[in-house]
């Protein structure tokens, strides 16, 4: 089992699994990428294509790598034969890890359920393995890359709603682990507000047990900790299968990772909890919605491959920026859908533009990038999972009894953990700050003081153990500086509410949740009633106070007299500064409605001001024709004594899971030039795509390319 059981229980946590007791054990260890993976790959998907047959599509369009559903005698003679590299798909079969066919089995039912191929059988785990061991054995000692066990893997159906697993090995497994986390039924009742007579006789509870607690009069006595609880442990459940499944491909093949493609947004549902999940694998393709490009990236080092989907959006500049994009952000490459690419013997027009592109990609310069070391500022963002829970049950409260339809894209797009998450991303990345998400583990284990942070990120922290509490005190009394933006440590590590905020004494407040949030009448800042993706119409901003450009949260937050209160120009309290913490009380969604226009300067500029206060400034500033630059990032990556520094345009894109997805903001149709202000003095500044030496200084100018990027190596 992994080591990766719930905020504040005991280290040692017992839970059944494949029908037997076992304490918890070391995450799974890395297997580092071979020789056929120093560069960047694109993968293309055996759909509408075969690559015996297309070879020399393949070689006009300077692609060399494919994939393999299960085991193809064919295909994998093809790899021996031409050393084209590949990986493997649905190394587990279909229809175990995804239910594929019968997620109308699990779907729209408020009930719980019994998962159709428990993972907590030991038949059904004992079925994967065979599956394994075939396909494993017919790819290995090849050009394999990695080990896909499924593709969109899940508990139900993507991140949807559903109620599983009430199969019976499954509830055992669930008391067992309630009985190591509270020790004794009487602490247990404490919490959850029930009167058990033993561990033995609980029964898992659905949402609709608890979904009447979710209006705003009730909100101060809300208590979601025993569903929480088993959200949590379908997550473990879910996560020890893929370790167990991860660790059985490497027995037979202890050369090549394993791990799953199709991945998720973090969510309370799917068993998409990336603490977890980031244990349990070696390798990932996960779609980047909610930040998870930029939590894989800071969970794992580049030992762990992180790749993505690629659909080409029929336009080339747009395609160019995309493989730019993920290349630089460290992407080991990309999973490509060809749907046509390749028709009547030739190369599809929008695809054959971009052949330079794809042999640049995939060439020796994206050996820079993805075997270095991604280096952040000072800064980081706390990932909690308790938080993403409830976040999920106060954004399903619009839905009433209709929540079980709550649809996993829905959610992906209107989900508020993913709103705000990617709204500090790009508030960050806007100002030249790149930023580490840090989980659980990593603050309890001191990573802050070891990284030397200077600012940590409460990013809708709802949910705080006394532990976590305790360490982000202890950073800021070390001179570290906390921002949350709000409802922070409303909640325990269970999402019961809390009488007193995990650190209003830090942050100098207290809240009366009885005056509600936002414009009064709502619990979330995004309406799913109102529709499926996120815009000004959806956004539930109605009656509610602003600063800043952002919505005020907290109606009732009050500064105590060790805090600083600001105040909007309606008098409604808001960002309190304490000594080494700053509640803002303010959501960074609206930045995401505001970036593409140029505007959202105020927030931009305080938050700039906080963190320069902080001691964090960027590295390095950027122009674009002698203009501040607009949606330009910067990615910093050590190579040994040498730095590579990544230029990119950083527009929006909203991620789907089965097209390019939605862009805001512009990559423009002309070359531009490019000016960087640095802040300390480089030495040796070189473009490394055309080698154009610049020298040594602080002031540099270059021409920049605004859909694809720009690559230097430099030395301090």
């Amino acid at each position: 089992m992994l080591r990766i059981g719930w905020v504040g229980c005991c280290a040692l946590a017992v839970l059944v699994f494949s029908g037997a007791v076992r304490g918890a054990e070391d995450e799974v260890a890395a297997i580092p990428p071979g020789k056929n993976w120093r560069r960047f790959e694109i993968l293309v998907w055996q759909f509408q294509t075969d690559v015996t047959k297309d070879k020399d599509l393949y070689e006009q369009a300077n692609l060399h790598a494919f994939h393999i559903d299960r085991s193809n005698e064919g295909l994998e003679k093809f790899a021996k034969q031409t050393g084209w590299p590949f990986y493997v798909d649905h190394t587990a079969d279909k229809g175990y890890l995804h239910l594929s066919n019968r997620a109308d089995e699990v779907l729209r039912k408020k009930e719980i359920l019994i998962r159709p191929n428990s993972l907590a059988e030991p038949a059904t785990i004992a079925k994967l393995k065979s599956f394994i061991k075939q396909n494993v054995a017919s790819a290995k000692n090849s050009s394999v890359l990695a080990y896909s066990l499924d593709d969109e893997i899940s508990l139900g159906s993507f991140c949807s709603p559903a109620e599983v697993d009430g199969d019976p090995a499954s509830v055992a497994g669930y008391r067992q682990a309630l009985r190591a986390m509270y020790g004794t039924i009487q602490k247990l009742n404490q919490e959850y507000g029930t009167k058990y007579a033993s561990f033995e006789v609980i029964q898992p509870l659905s949402f609709e047990h608890f979904r009447q607690q979710l209006e705003p009069a009730q909100l101060p006595a809300l208590n979601l900790s025993q569903w929480c609880d088993w959200r949590g442990y379908m997550d473990t459940q879910f996560a020890d299968c893929l370790a167990e499944l991860t660790r059985y491909a490497n027995t037979l093949d202890p050369k090549t990772p394993a791990g799953f493609v199709g991945g998720q947004s973090p969510n309370a549902w799917g068993g998409y909890d990336y603490r977890k999940l980031c244990k349990a694998v070696q390798w990932m393709e996960a779609y980047d919605i909610g930040g998870s490009n930029e939590i894989l990236r800071s969970f794992w080092t580049q030992d762990r491959p992180h790749v993505q989907t690629f659909f080409s959006s029929k336009q080339p500049h747009q395609d160019a920026w995309f493989l730019w994009y993920y290349l630089c952000h460290g992407n080991r490459g990309v999973i490509a859908w060809p749907e046509g690419w390749f028709n009547s013997g030739k190369v599809a027009p929008h695809i054959l533009a971009n052949a330079a592109t794809f042999a640049e990609v995939q060439g020796p310069l994206s050996e820079k990038i993805i075997n270095g070391v991604f280096l952040s500022d000072p800064v980081a963002i706390y990932y909690s999972h308790p938080s993403i829970q409830v976040t999920w049950a106060l954004d399903a409260a619009c839905h009433k009894g209709t929540w079980p339809n709550r649809s996993s894209s829905m959610d992906n797009s209107l989900s508020t953990s993913n709103l705000t998450r990617i709204g500090w991303l790009k508030s960050l990345e806007d100002l030249g700050i790149q930023a580490k998400f840090i989980q659980q583990d990593d603050l309890l284990g001191g990573a802050l003081t070891k990284h030397k942070t200077k600012v940590l990120i409460l990013n809708r922290a709802l949910c705080l153990s006394d532990e976590e509490a305790q360490a982000i005190r202890d950073f800021a009394a070390g001179g570290g500086t906390v921002i949350a933006d709000h409802l922070c440590g409303i909640c325990d590590a269970h999402g019961k509410m809390r009488p007193t905020g995990a650190l209003d004494s830090l942050f100098q407040v207290e809240h009366d949740l009885a005056k509600g949030f936002l414009g009064g009448h709502t619990l979330t800042e995004v309406d799913g009633e109102r529709g499926g993706s996120f815009s000004a119409k959806t956004w539930a901003n109605e009656h509610a106070n602003e600063d800043l450009g952002l919505l005020v949260y907290e109606r009732g937050l009050k500064a105590l007299p060790g805090g600083k209160a600001g105040q909007t120009s309606s008098s409604a309290t808001v960002r309190v500064a304490a000594p080494h913490a700053v509640y803002l009380n303010l959501s960074p969604i609206a930045y995401l409605l505001q970036r593409s226009k140029q505007s959202g300067g105020p927030w931009i500029e305080r938050l700039s001001e906080i963190l320069k206060a902080a001691g964090v400034e960027p590295r390095l500033k950027l122009t674009e024709n002698k203009q501040p630059g607009q949606e330009l990032e910067t990615i910093f990556w050590k190579n040994g004594a040498s730095t590579t520094l990544c230029v990119i345009k950083n527009i929006e894109r909203g991620a789907t899971i089965n097209s390019f997805g939605a862009t805001a903001g512009d990559l423009g149709k002309e070359h531009t030039r490019l000016g960087l202000h640095f802040a300390q003095p480089v030495v040796n500044l070189i473009n490394a795509r055309t080698g154009k030496k610049l020298g040594d200084g602080q002031e540099f100018e270059d021409a920049f390319t605004p859909w694809e990027a720009n690559v230097y190596t430099y030395e301090h």
